[in-house]
């Protein structure tokens, strides 16, 4: 029997609606729609167009009737962590939703540690610090406007709030709560302990859901726009983009650790609880709600974000700057010898990346070439050289061996970051599905509505259903000659 799935994916560049076909243990994708991710600048602060993002949702929509009929067996929207938009009592957004790169939130984090010590916050929730968690930006959102929070709001993550705007349920879905710094790994529930102690409000807060749930039928309006079937259902599925690209991991072995690529990197293990230890603490290490009650135990890098930020800059001053150009232009470069800290908070923001790369090579006093090419290489390098200390990490931590490494996502299309991350971890690597973050969307619907039984089905479907590659190193030796060097640079890693 043929299911039918319609997957948004909202990334921070751009969006996509598509549809997935279930037909004879396979699945097909068809992207309908892609759509622009609307960020603006108003008031002084970086901000989502949420509202210009829901519309392009609508229109995707419409174009899933178009080529497929109006019967579908669900829709699921995953998305980044983090971000949040302010619903008052009529469903109205109280202004537009901050953007995790705004600088509202620079200082948060050394404000939050006088209240609650940085241990005792992650004893609790096991959460990476990072300075756009939401923890900080409601921070920042009491200082900056100390009476918003008193009103009679909800807080609602965009995957929460697009599903609001479909279905007209306001619910927290367990994955993408979990970014938030504020919910716990081991009940799946708000901390509500955390919460009281920056005093932040409990209503605020809308109830948490475990992916899967049906969270009810599209709105009528939404069905007339669109030209669906009214009964259409909307599933909370895995909201967070990197939950949802673990679900896609077609990992049959044992031992095997995920690689979510894309403008952020996203390195780590499927476990069965959260690992709260000082060690987990100490290397930046975070524990993320995965679905079926697993937790996602990793870390997050910048990934492929100082590219995308070189293309930019470089698109803006040449006619023709594509990534395979740049990517091609790297590898002729050969061997970089040169490495920058990605965790440098100068490579988080926007901007003149390539002079930043430049600016850190001089500062460290390393060897530099010109070109693009060169810029590029060592962006790739140290990307493998943060990819390899994760997995030395992870081992120390959790007590277990990683033999290989499943990667999924966009950033597997750049095969020379690929091969270098097999060479750097000296793990064999399987690639693939470059559209894991959306094939784990179905997933998740998939399974809440009956068509696959279980995960361990869906990953065993995934692998039938897509084209993998599989990287061996060819050139450990590189990276093991070069990690002395490399963690002098860094000043003793990450």
């Amino acid at each position: 029997m043929e299911k039918k799935f319609i997957g948004f994916d909202l990334g921070a560049e751009s969006g996509r609606c598509v549809v997935a076909v279930l037909r004879d243990k396979r699945i097909t994708l068809h992207e309908v729609y892609r759509f622009k991710s609307h960020n603006v600048k108003h008031d002084g602060g970086f901000h989502w167009d949420i509202l210009a993002i829901y519309e392009e949702m609508i229109k995707g929509l419409a174009s899933a009737r178009k080529s497929f009929g109006k019967f579908f067996d669900g829709i699921g929207v995953d998305a980044w962590g983090v971000d949040y938009v302010i619903v008052d009592e009529g469903g109205r957004i109280l202004g537009y939703p901050y953007h995790y790169r705004d600088e509202r939130t620079d200082g948060m984090m050394e404000q939050a540690f006088r209240i609650a010590p940085k241990e005792t916050i992650y004893s609790k929730v096991g959460i990476q610090f990072l300075q756009f968690n939401t923890l900080f930006q409601l921070l920042a959102e009491k200082e900056r406007k100390p009476n918003l929070l008193d009103l009679p709001i909800t807080i609602l993550l965009i995957p929460d709030f697009l599903n609001f705007m479909l279905t007209g349920n306001r619910k927290a879905e367990f994955t993408i709560a979990s970014t938030t710094g504020l919910a716990d790994p081991v009940t799946r529930d708000w901390c509500w302990e955390l919460i009281d102690e920056f005093r932040l409000p409990r209503y605020i807060f809308p109830n948490v859901v475990e992916p899967g749930v049906k969270l009810g039928s599209i709105l009528p309006s939404i069905a007339k726009a669109a030209g669906l079937d009214p009964a259409t259902p909307v599933f909370a599925t895995a909201g967070h983009d990197t939950a949802s690209a673990v679900v896609s991991v077609p990992a049959l072995e044992e031992k095997w650790a995920f690689l979510s690529s894309g403008t952020w990197s996203l390195i780590g293990v499927e476990m069965n609880r959260p690992l709260l230890a000082a060690k987990a603490m100490e290397h930046n290490f975070t524990n993320e709600g995965g679905i079926q009650g697993t937790t996602r135990f990793l870390k997050n890098i910048i990934g492929l974000w100082p590219v995308q930020e070189c293309r930019r800059f470089w698109h803006e001053k040449l006619e023709e700057c594509d990534y395979s150009a740049l990517t091609l232009a790297a590898k002729a470069d050969g061997c970089a010898r040169s490495w920058i800290d990605l965790s440098d908070s100068r490579f988080f923001k926007p901007g003149n990346m390539p002079e930043k790369v430049i600016a850190y090579l001089r500062e460290t006093d390393q060897a530099i070439k010109p070109g693009p090419g060169f810029i590029i290489r060592v962006v790739l390098e140290s990307l493998a050289f943060s990819y390899r200390k994760a997995i030395e990490q992870i081992e120390t931590i959790s007590g277990n061996k990683i033999e290989m490494i499943h990667a999924v996502g966009g950033g597997i299309q750049n095969e020379l970051l690929t091969q270098l991350t097999a060479d750097a971890t000296g793990c064999a690597l399987l690639a693939g599905p470059a559209e894991g973050t959306v094939v784990g969307n179905i997933g998740v619907q998939a399974m809440a509505s009956g068509a696959v039984s279980n995960l361990q089905a869906w990953r065993e479907l995934v692998a039938n259903s897509f084209e993998l590659k599989r990287f061996d190193p060819i050139s450990a030796d590189y990276f093991d000659e070069n990690e002395g060097n490399y963690e002098r640079i860094l000043g003793g890693g990450l």
